[in-house]
């Protein structure tokens, strides 16, 4: 696997701080940088209004309490290919709803982290099929989870999202 590089602006960190936080409270384990990238890209994936993500400019506040370095403001990860795939077709999709002709890695990844905050915040923004398969997979991840050694993990949760994001893809061609 190769590396995924992006350079993100201060407030694109402290969403992907807050994300992180998010995801480890709800799972009650770590999450890696490569684990959250994964989890929002599958995440928003079931997003069907792009346009009023990026139009927010008042849901999600950013918190003045996290402590964010200039390490922070570099993201250098291995993700699957199918991950970043889906960045990269972010990348292209996002500049129709932001009035430019394209966009860097860093901002697809801003509103990326954005999209999967705001999901929690209003649920409507979600596919609501989608949204019964995202539940499908959540529950059959967890009995799964149950059964496999704890160092045996984080690779199965990084196999088992690109399979989510492959049904996922492939629901969407049929559509």
């Amino acid at each position: 696997m190769d590396y995924f590089q992006a350079r993100i602006s201060r407030e694109t960190a402290c969403f992907f701080e807050m994300l992180k936080n998010k995801y480890e409270i709800e799972s009650n384990s770590n999450f890696t940088q490569a684990a959250v990238i994964s989890r929002a890209v599958e995440e928003v994936s079931a997003i069907n209004d792009w346009e009023k993500i990026i139009n927010d400019t008042t849901t999600v506040k950013i918190k003045t309490d996290v402590e964010i370095t200039d390490k922070d403001l570099r993201i250098r990860v291995q993700i699957s290919p199918q991950i970043k795939i889906s960045i990269e077709n972010y990348k292209y999709f996002f500049p129709q709803f932001v009035g430019t002709r394209s966009v860097t890695l860093g901002v697809t990844l801003h509103h990326i982290f954005k999209g999967a905050l705001l999901i929690r915040e209003n649920p409507s923004l979600v596919n609501p099929v989608v949204d019964d398969i995202d539940d499908i997979f959540a529950n059959g991840e967890a009995k799964m989870l149950d059964l496999i050694a704890p160092i045996n993990r984080e690779i199965f949760k990084n196999i088992f999202s690109e399979m989510k994001n492959d049904v996922k893809n492939k629901q969407k061609v049929l559509k």
